[in-house]
């Protein structure tokens, strides 16, 4: 794998240009944050040329000295913003000003930006730069991990396997009143257990949104996070995908559950479902495709007599990357690319039928030259 630096300027040398320019707060541009590693809620500068510049504002610059991994931190007050600010109705204009001297001051003329780049700036540069719009390339970079990263994410699915553990065992330790479960006389509802979660993550240094815990007909839209009590005697989806807050890298992992009496056709759905995730799982490996790897889960529900694609049954893709976002780059899917060594991916099918409810199964694996290794060590059992 060739270093950030060779990747850079390989990516310059392809497109003739001096330098790549990405603007954005390092919160929301896991790009930026990719590059630099530095964590910043406000607007500042990553210049990707012969080296890699961050420019920030004067009260950053001393914490981005210290935690970025850029070879060069510049303040915007080493380039005058106040005295600009003064000059200038607009603090955009200001902002600009400060922008193309610090462009020019590192030999940059031919400038890549990325679609999403500000326009109001672009159109203050364009006069001064001949400026190519183009695809970031750093989040097909992104898609192979580092040892470094591996182990960030390992860490993030230790937290949420203890947190899958919590879950269960509220469940488990319910019991069945008609058709919803107790806990300590009270109803077991998907707030409850999810607070629980939350808590558990939180203790551990990592945080979760949109946490899925849905049972019954609800279960049937994999997406809905679920709420109100939960059933008895029927199947539970639990989906957990922390984000450690400190390393920044997300887990993902899947279970189903049911306590009570469970109907034989819901067992044989998550005996279903549990064999096409061992059929995925053993297929991948480095140059296998996305889309192969998606084939082999769909021939495994034909073979199981579970065909279905249009709202019913096998619904969605079969994984997906995870890394800074809990959904990047690749697919396991019909219209998945191949894999490469050190790409992380989910493997979760499932299957989903209104009347009965829905049954997934996820783990989170790591591509390798010849299949993968599992970070899920959390067993499957079913009924509780």
């Amino acid at each position: 794998m060739l270093s950030s630096s060779q990747r850079t300027g390989k990516f310059l040398s392809d497109h003739e240009l001096d330098g790549f320019l990405l603007l954005g707060d390092s919160l929301c541009n896991l790009d930026i944050y990719y590059l630099s590693s530095f964590l910043a809620p406000d607007r500042f500068a990553l210049l990707a040329a012969s080296s890699l510049s961050i420019l920030v504002s004067g009260m950053e610059e001393g914490r981005a000295k210290k935690e970025s991994e850029a070879d060069e931190v510049v303040s915007t007050s080493d380039y005058g913003m106040m005295e600009k600010l003064a000059k200038f109705d607009r603090p955009e204009d200001a902002y600009i000003e400060v922008l193309k001297e610090f462009l020019q001051d590192r030999g940059i003329r031919r400038l890549g930006v990325t679609g999403d780049f500000p326009v109001r700036i672009y159109k203050g540069l364009i006069s001064d730069f001949d400026i190519s719009v183009l695809d970031s390339p750093v989040s097909e970079w992104r898609q192979v991990k580092t040892p470094e990263e591996i182990e960030a994410i390992k860490c993030a699915q230790r937290a949420c396997e203890g947190a899958m553990k919590v879950a269960i065992e509220m469940i488990k330790n319910s019991r069945p009143g008609g058709e919803v479960l107790f806990l300590d006389g009270e109803p077991l509802t998907s707030g409850k257990v999810k607070r629980a979660i939350d808590l558990f993550l939180l203790g551990r240094g990592c945080e979760a949104q949109d946490t899925i815990v849905a049972g019954g007909k609800d279960a049937a839209n994999p997406h809905f996070e679920g709420k109100g009590p939960l059933p008895a005697n029927s199947p539970i989806v639990i989906d957990i995908f922390p984000r450690s807050k400190r390393m920044r890298y997300f887990a993902d992992m899947t279970r189903t559950v049911l306590r009570g009496e469970a109907d034989q056709k819901v067992v044989e759905i998550y005996q279903a479902v549990l064999a096409a995730q061992e059929a995925g799982i053993a297929a991948v490996r480095a140059e296998a495709t996305g889309k192969d790897v998606h084939a082999k889960v769909c021939e495994v529900f034909e073979e199981w007599g579970y065909p279905e694609r249009e709202g019913r049954g096998f619904i969605h893709s079969t994984g997906h990357g995870v890394g800074l976002a809990i959904h990047e780059r690749p697919s396991l899917s019909e219209v998945g690319g191949s894999l490469a060594e050190g790409n992380v991916v989910t493997v979760e099918p499932g299957l989903y039928y209104p009347e009965l409810g829905g049954v997934r199964l996820e783990d989170l694996v790591v591509v390798r030259k010849d299949g993968c290794d599992n970070l899920t060590n959390l067993e499957k059992r079913f009924i509780l």
